[in-house]
């Protein structure tokens, strides 16, 4: 009886995990929004990054843009108690075929961090005293993350510490003892903006 009971309950939570939370683009924010056009939207903003589609209510209508008819959005992210800015930039898809994607400023310098998200499934596991373990899917915000050099090419980042130390160019032992002295991740948001925050201030020392 025991642990039937405490399978119910390792189920649903499991089931909690799975369903239960929530990710930034499934929420609408405060925030305003800049056509190519030049008009400018204030109201609540919802972003869907993975279909590069905008939605914008203002106080009379609702209106959705695609990344061709956009230029910039700007939300105030309840979810993380910041404002965070997007901007509409053409990436290299392939070869000699660019298209307009929507990409977050996560650190802007002369050598900008951008990112793109997207709510994946992640298979994770689980152990037990009272019975063998098992595994269960449960849907995980992941960042796709983006170069932005001084001439506007972007280049993709594959969360390779060796590859983020290299484009570093002689600045590289230094951001890496940085690095290494602050115990930071190479493929975490937060902990990226602080590399990028210092390898910028450092680019004329």
């Amino acid at each position: 009886m025991f642990r039937s009971l405490l399978a119910i309950v390792l189920v649903a939570s499991l089931a909690t995990l799975s369903h239960g939370q929530q990710f930034p683009s499934e929420f609408w924010h405060a925030g305003k929004v800049v056509l190519v056009s030049g008009d400018t939207l204030q109201g609540e903003v919802k972003y869907d990054l993975e279909n590069d589609i905008v939605r914008i209510q203002t106080a009379t209508r609702l209106f959705a843009y695609s990344s061709r008819k956009l230029f910039f959005f700007e939300i105030f992210d309840v979810t993380v108690d910041n404002y965070r800015q997007f901007y509409v930039l053409d990436y290299n898809v392939r070869p000699g075929y660019k298209a307009p994607y929507i990409f977050e400023v996560v650190f802007e310098g002369k050598l900008t961090l951008l990112a793109r998200e997207s709510i994946v499934q992640q298979t994770s596991q689980y152990n037990s005293y009272y019975w063998s373990g098992g595994t269960y899917n449960r849907q995980a915000l992941n960042y796709d993350f983006y170069f932005l050099d001084g001439k506007g090419n972007i280049t993709f980042y594959n969360k390779k510490k060796k590859e983020l130390i290299d484009m570093f160019g002689r600045k590289g032992p230094q951001v890496r003892q940085f690095i290494k002295k602050n115990n930071l991740k190479t493929d975490k948001k937060r902990d990226l903006a602080r590399i990028m925050a210092y390898y910028n201030a450092i680019l004329d020392s």
